[in-house]
């Protein structure tokens, strides 16, 4: 309980912390003059499309910050990527189905069936198959055995 009381308290006192920082902020840019503001937000290129990746434009109005890959590794790409015009009258294509767990779970259960059912009929196979050699090797053997 002591723990989860301790990390509660840090969460909030990381939150106060942001919130003081955020005032500190908008007061300074409260005395700064609005035309330096302007020139200083012109600086920023923020009507300029961010590039993802080389050749990859993305959306306007942010800050492109370059880092390693190894930082945050990500398996999965989140970005979808659409091939065709960005023109905002055009239709998104439409996504294919996503293949939810119940789904997998119906697949895997369909071909572990098809496969118990093949190891089944091969057992039986077996089994009658070895069952009849059996039957008939011993038949044969044990006749050799009592004739003279």
């Amino acid at each position: 309980q002591v723990s989860e009381a301790y990390a509660a308290i840090v969460t909030d006192m990381y939150g106060y912390a942001r919130l003081n920082r955020a005032a500190v902020t908008v007061s300074v840019i409260k005395t700064i003059c609005p035309k330096r503001w302007n020139r200083f937000l012109g600086s920023l290129c923020f009507e300029q499309p961010l590039e993802f990746n080389e050749g990859d434009i993305g959306l306007a109005g942010g800050i492109a910050i370059t880092e390693p890959a190894s930082v945050n590794p990500t398996p999965v790409d989140r970005i979808k990527r659409y091939g065709g015009t960005t023109s905002s009258e055009k239709p998104w294509p439409e996504e294919p189905e996503a293949v939810t767990d119940e789904d997998k779970f119906l697949r895997l259960e369909k071909l572990i069936m098809g496969r118990m059912g093949r190891m089944g009929g091969q057992r039986s196979r077996r089994h009658c198959g070895s069952g009849s050699n059996a039957s008939s090797h011993s038949s044969h053997s044990g006749g050799s055995q009592n004739e003279p």
